[in-house]
């Protein structure tokens, strides 16, 4: 099978020398990602934009933000995930022109390429009718040689990822591919999140991907529990590479009602007692919440840092937590969504 260059490459997670890197570099990028960290909207302002009840509302307080010139006029916001999300796709390319590192900003990036890929993958092999998104940097026609095995100049992993979607697909029923498809990229993205993650070579950026595996994972095996989904398809198509661990293991096996007991051992165990005192059919999406919560926590200490990769990554995490948290309140206040189910699931911000 065609393969991609092994050399330097998209999200290849290659060792980084960043003992080497130029200091006066990363002391420029932080000095641009200060000033564009204080443009990043407070809790208690996103708190109140949430708690609107009308829309225009929700329109003058949009207008105080850094988002104003994007949403010029009030029928924008029914525009909402398109814009925010050119947004963020022009904020990451910002700082990747000046980051002597490519992969700090590949972290993010990345996402939006598996989303592609999953598109991309549903309408060839499910028939399914989704569009592209706007943020990704690969198109159909790589996608396309990607699935048939043709060289392009794409990592391996985009490989191995298509080769496990098509060999699923040749040998499952049609209604089960989609969810083959999530499984397997998601599982494929959160992998080299954590590898590229370890290359970068900073502890702050390594712990934040670690421990985005294990909570995103948690929340996947959670989902398919509840939905009665195949425990030993899961293992196959998900539980793979990083993912391949003995808590995510014994999570697939164990009863839902013997989860709290296993995981207070771990780092989620801060959340245990909250997330299980909740009425069931809430619990996983405030896990999901407050898993949020925690991991842009552990990034936070980020901000003191004078320069540097972490310095960096704490403004993308907090970026992204932002934009979530804007797609949520926008798209859900044009769709008439209740306030408080929005404030509830509004994430912590970055400041």
């Amino acid at each position: 099978m065609g393969r991609g260059r092994e050399g330097r490459g998209r999200y290849q997670g290659n060792s980084h020398a960043v003992s080497n890197t130029n200091a006066y570099d990363w002391a420029f990028l932080s000095g641009r990602v200060a000033a564009m960290e204080s443009r990043l909207i407070r809790n208690d302002a996103m708190q109140r934009m949430a708690a609107f009840d009308d829309l225009n509302d929700v329109f003058l307080s949009i207008s105080d933000t850094a988002y104003k010139d994007s949403f010029p006029i009030i029928e924008k916001l029914y525009e909402a995930d398109q814009v925010l999300g050119g947004i963020l796709a022009e904020r990451l390319a910002e700082v990747a022109r000046y980051s002597p590192i490519p992969d700090v900003v590949g972290m993010f990036r990345i996402g939006d390429d598996f989303r592609d890929f999953k598109s991309y993958l549903k309408r060839k092999l499910a028939g399914l009718d989704i569009p592209r998104g706007n943020g990704g940097t690969i198109g159909d026609e790589t996608w396309e040689r990607v699935l048939g095995g043709l060289k392009t100049d794409l990592p391996g992993f985009w490989y191995d990822a298509a080769a496990t979607v098509r060999a699923e697909a040749d040998s499952t029923p049609p209604e089960l591919v989609p969810q083959a498809i999530d499984l397997v990229l998601d599982s494929e993205q959160l992998s080299q999140q954590v590898r590229t993650a370890r290359a970068i070579g900073y502890p702050i950026i390594a712990s934040w991907a670690e421990a985005l595996a294990v909570a995103r994972s948690v929340e996947i095996i959670w989902r398919a529990r509840n939905s009665s989904y195949d425990m030993a398809r899961l293992r196959r198509l998900f539980l793979r590479g990083e993912l391949d661990r003995p808590l995510l293991q014994e999570l697939a096996d164990l009863p839902l009602e013997a989860w709290p007991d296993r995981l207070r051992s771990t780092a989620l165990g801060p959340l245990v007692d909250d997330v299980f005192s909740r009425p069931e059919g809430e619990r996983v999406a405030w896990f999901a919440k407050r898993a949020a919560d925690l991991l842009l926590a552990r990034v936070r200490p980020a901000m003191s840092a004078t320069f540097g990769p972490d310095r960096v990554f704490g403004y993308l995490c907090g970026l992204s937590t932002e934009i979530f948290n804007l797609r949520l309140v926008l798209s859900g206040r044009v769709n008439k969504i209740s306030k408080h189910l929005l404030q509830a699931r509004l994430r912590e911000q970055y400041v």
